[in-house]
């Protein structure tokens, strides 16, 4: 890992809970860095899945396979950020989901068993993933709100402000995938907001 990963993995991590140069050193030396070309898959459903993901560079999208063989976006990443947890994300160390590059994209990963370890004998790092569950658990509930209570114009301008220039980066039938409205009604929802400002 180069110095530039370095600053921003200590970024995310202390974004979350300052932890102390020692245990920011132990972290660093559990992991290792993986380049991704746009479309390359970082994980793929049901498959084996041992690691912790950072996301230092670039936009990431987490999707499942529909009843139909399509994918439907469940959610995205843009750097620099930890990815949902591995508890969250697989059952029986098998991945839920598929996580996508949607650009080029950097990742420090770690395999779960080496952060268990350190969360397990130090209290920084332990606060520091208590940190990430409640923020992984106030994102779910805020998009379990979005999706049953609020409409598809709603749920749109509350994903712009969560990722601002989202619109510009991924193909717009990812987005229309998210918000569960197909790219027609995507299309007229965005004409429909643009005559509005």
């Amino acid at each position: 890992m180069n110095e530039l990963q370095q600053n921003v993995f200590t970024s995310i991590i202390n974004g979350h809970h300052t932890v102390l140069p020692s245990s920011m050193h132990k972290l660093l030396e559990s992991c290792q860095i993986r380049h991704l070309t746009k479309d390359e898959f970082l994980t793929q459903e049901h498959q084996p899945d041992t690691y912790e993901y950072f996301l230092l560079e670039g936009l990431v999208h987490r999707s499942l396979l529909g009843e139909h063989g399509e994918y439907v976006t469940t959610g995205f990443y843009t750097a620099p950020t930890v990815v949902t947890p591995h508890f969250a994300r697989t059952v029986t160390g098998r991945s839920l989901f598929t996580l996508q590059a949607l650009t080029p994209a950097c990742v420090a990963y770690m395999p779960v068993a080496a952060l268990d370890a350190l969360r397990y004998s130090l209290d920084d790092v332990k606060r520091f993933g208590q940190d990430v569950l409640a923020d992984e658990l106030r994102q779910s509930i805020h998009h379990e709100v979005a999706f049953r209570a609020w409409s598809a114009k709603e749920r749109l301008l509350d994903l712009r402000q969560a990722y601002p220039n989202l619109e510009n980066l991924v193909p717009h039938s990812l987005i229309a995938s998210y918000l569960g409205i197909t790219p027609v009604s995507f299309s007229r929802l965005r004409h429909e907001l643009a005559q509005h400002r």
